[in-house]
């Protein structure tokens, strides 16, 4: 029987507080156990050498956005190619086409190691570069093919499997499609700067 209501009624509830106490220990101690385990990983990540990579993926960010594939061949040339939704020429008419799925696709040769130290080893590499999409807006929608040179930089972490790449291509772009009931075709010198950021393997 309580011998005060006030203590009968407001009494803390010993066991719920232990459970919950226990629960937020085993709580705690997951965290931790995961905590770890990332910070295990984070480390062995960038402790593998990346120096001379055969593949790599990543994004790529200019005129838009997109993922990026790279792959190393013989002989220092390589192979990108991306796939994402990046700014589709419009002829110069200001139509508003800002958007379009393109997929980019460029072969080049890349040099060795022009420089190489404080745990980055930087080169070039220059080549030809394809594009094929689909341009649209609101009211229309045009196909879209180009081709045109590409040239960069590629900053490699000697560290860590990242590399960065940074580069330009200009070139040519032709859409065409039916706009107001008539087949139209558009031509137009384009161009583009690039920056890359991949995870090489």
């Amino acid at each position: 029987m309580c011998m005060s209501f006030f203590f009968c009624t407001f009494a803390p509830d010993l066991d719920s507080i232990t459970k919950s106490y226990t629960n937020n220990y085993i709580n705690s101690i997951s965290m931790k156990k995961i905590l770890t385990l990332c910070v295990a990983v984070l480390i062995a990540a960038t402790t593998v050498s990346a120096k001379d990579y055969k593949h790599s993926v990543g994004l790529v960010g200019g005129l838009g956005v997109g993922a990026q594939y790279k792959t190393m061949v013989a002989n220092h040339f390589t192979i990108i190619a991306e796939l994402g939704y990046f700014t589709c020429p419009d002829g110069g008419e200001g139509w508003g086409y800002v958007g379009a799925p393109i997929a980019n696709g460029v072969f080049a040769y890349q040099t060795g190691a022009l420089a190489e130290g404080n745990g980055v080893k930087l080169s070039v590499y220059a080549g030809g570069q394809i594009k094929a999409g689909y341009c649209f807006d609101e009211f229309d929608g045009l196909g879209l093919v180009g081709a045109g040179a590409a040239a960069g930089i590629e900053v490699n972490m000697t560290n860590a499997p990242i590399a960065f790449s940074f580069d330009f291509r200009p070139g040519y772009a032709m859409t065409f499609g039916k706009i107001a009931g008539r087949i139209n075709t558009y031509h137009q010198f384009d161009y583009s700067i690039n920056v890359g950021v991949r995870y090489t393997f």
